[in-house]
């Protein structure tokens, strides 16, 4: 065996043991005649590895590892549309469209190039609406356009970033070339339309309470405790916990609806969710900053325990 053999089967190493027990000696062969005479210190390309990779990687995301991961990018996705609803209420909020709370102005007079981009930057966040509907209505490629588009809107040190970057590797992962497209009913592509419609008169709600109980003398009093739930990744470890829940529940009452992808895809998503909540621990020493760590710190706890249950339901229900 050459030097350059042996290096070809090292990379094959990638592939799962049955389809390398099948197809080892064949692309082996392949691989060398396309080399040709080669010097002993010669290596596989980087085009050959990266076609090896990529082949692994669709042979082991097969079945139901490659379904939770395809629903990892669609829940991801809805979330982000479901905020970008929210985002998009509140600018129209600013400018006086909606109602919204005073207390935010628009940055820049009126028809200015700085007002302009500030509108422009603002309504950006459709692109993730987008990429939610594209997806649900079977075109995936467009869908990873806009995903990636939409991250082009996040800092990239930033938390909340982490959840937004999870979903759209999992969707430039999952749905790849050998994977047919699938059409969801057309009716879900509005379930975020919705769920952000709510949101934004939820947080609407609570901005004017806080804001008319502002000059209470035992302000910031209950509302510490409802502040670490206001971010993105507050509220979207609210919808995974309940989804968690939800599911266990479907586990434990109905056997036959015991599924597992949907755990996996659940817990795959507390991950960075537990760690964006995990950034907002603050050093300060005031009783206000500790009720909000104490709070974070639950969530993450929770977060992190529910997606280890969620793991152990799915490989459960294998």
């Amino acid at each position: 065996m050459t030097a350059l053999e042996s290096r070809y089967r090292r990379v094959l190493r990638l592939l799962p043991a049955g389809y390398r027990a099948e197809r080892e000696e064949e692309m082996v062969s392949a691989f060398l005649d396309g080399a040709g005479p080669a010097a002993d210190d010669a290596r596989p390309r980087w085009s050959e590895i990266a076609s090896v990779a990529a082949l692994a990687l669709r042979l082991r995301l097969d079945g139901p590892r490659g379904r939770a991961v395809r629903l990892t990018a669609l829940i991801g996705l809805a979330f982000q549309a479901a905020m970008s609803c929210v985002y998009l209420a509140q600018t129209l909020g600013v400018h006086g469209f909606l109602p919204y709370p005073p207390g935010e102005l628009p940055v820049g007079e009126p028809a200015s190039a700085e007002r302009l981009w500030h509108v422009a930057r603002d309504l950006s966040s459709i692109v993730w609406i987008i990429s939610y509907a594209a997806l649900v209505w079977g075109r995936p490629r467009v869908a990873k356009a806009t995903a990636l588009l939409g991250l082009l809107g996040y800092v990239p040190t930033s938390p909340e970033s982490l959840a937004p970057v999870i979903a759209v590797v999992a969707l430039l992962a999952g749905y790849h070339r050998d994977v047919p497209a699938h059409r969801f009913p057309r009716w879900l592509a509005a379930v975020p339309l919705a769920a952000g419609a709510v949101l934004f008169l939820v947080i609407t709600l609570l901005t004017w309470a806080m804001t008319t109980s502002n000059d209470s003398p035992q302000w910031p009093g209950p509302w510490a405790w409802v502040w670490s739930w206001l971010p993105p990744s507050g509220l979207f470890s609210l919808a995974l916990l309940a989804a968690c829940a939800g599911y266990v529940v479907t586990h434990l009452a109905a056997p036959r609806r015991r599924s597992p992808s949907v755990p996996l895809a659940l817990a795959i998503l507390t991950v960075p969710v537990a760690v964006a909540r995990l950034s907002y621990l603050s050093p300060a020493a005031d009783q206000v900053t500790e009720t909000l760590n104490a709070v974070t710190v639950v969530q993450a706890v929770v977060l992190v325990l529910s997606g280890a249950l969620l793991a152990r339901l799915s490989a459960a229900a294998e």
